[in-house]
């Protein structure tokens, strides 16, 4: 293989590289924590400058946090949004449930031996038989799919109330982290780096690598982004003859 063919297959590795770095966050995000731990603040790299290493841990572990804060304040907002929309499928199950009732004793009342026949009246409106059955059909595929909606809300709240407690997790752990160097840097600055000194530093680089790969899950959450890990809301084909008989 030619010295300029291998050139340009590396040049189009890098560009391929570039467009993959600029173009996916998680892609980034996992090449630049990579690289702050392998080719920046190695243990080595740690040990000869910890000053600058606690003052980059400082400054890094406040915008995780803040980020970190951000996600945990949108995911209250989603949960909130989430809780709406349960309580308000709710009231819709209760509702269809109270016209089921009516139009089934409606349907018996009609149907019963020496019953007054067809057609008959529920909650004010008219039905002859065959639309009697069709709007039991349909109430019974709207109750099925407000359960649905609601089963999904409260897994999305479930999700939500998950991963703000990882949140909680990530924000105190770094804040205990960036306490502790503040208060390590003048000690450092004054004396040779000690043993535990240099496990501190250890544990703070872990600390922003396992911030870096939650930053690829925590971003801002949506209704539709909580609801899905739930699956699609199906309509069943509601039994109205059963419905009716039982």
């Amino acid at each position: 293989m030619g010295l300029n063919k291998i050139v340009g297959i590396l040049i189009a590795v890098i560009i391929v590289g570039a467009v993959a770095y600029f173009a996916l966050p998680g892609f980034r995000s996992k090449v630049d924590s990579t690289y702050d731990k392998h080719f920046g603040w190695t243990p080595e790299a740690r040990k000869k400058d910890p000053v600058g290493f606690i003052d980059y841990s400082i400054q890094k572990l406040g915008e995780n946090i803040t980020k970190f804060e951000e996600a945990r304040t949108s995911l209250r907002v989603q949960q909130g949004k989430l809780d709406d929309l349960k309580r308000a499928n709710s009231e819709k199950i209760a509702f269809a449930e109270k016209l089921l009732a009516q139009l089934k004793a409606g349907y018996k009342e009609a149907t019963a031996e020496g019953g007054r026949g067809w057609p008959i009246t529920v909650g004010g409106k008219s039905y002859a038989e065959d639309d009697l059955k069709t709007q039991v059909s349909m109430s019974l595929a709207e109750k099925t799919g407000y359960e649905k909606i609601v089963a999904q809300a409260e897994s999305g709240v479930g999700i939500a109330e998950k991963r703000m407690r990882e949140l909680v997790t990530r924000i105190s752990e770094s804040k205990s982290k960036r306490s502790l160097l503040e208060a390590q840097r003048a000690l450092v600055e004054v004396n040779k780096l000690s043993a535990d000194t240099e496990k501190l530093l250890s544990e703070v680089n872990d600390v922003l690598v396992e911030n870096a790969a939650a930053m690829e899950t925590s971003g801002p959450q949506t209704i539709e982004e909580l609801m899905k890990a739930e699956g699609s809301a199906a309509v069943l084909n509601p039994d109205t003859e059963k419905f009716l008989a039982d």
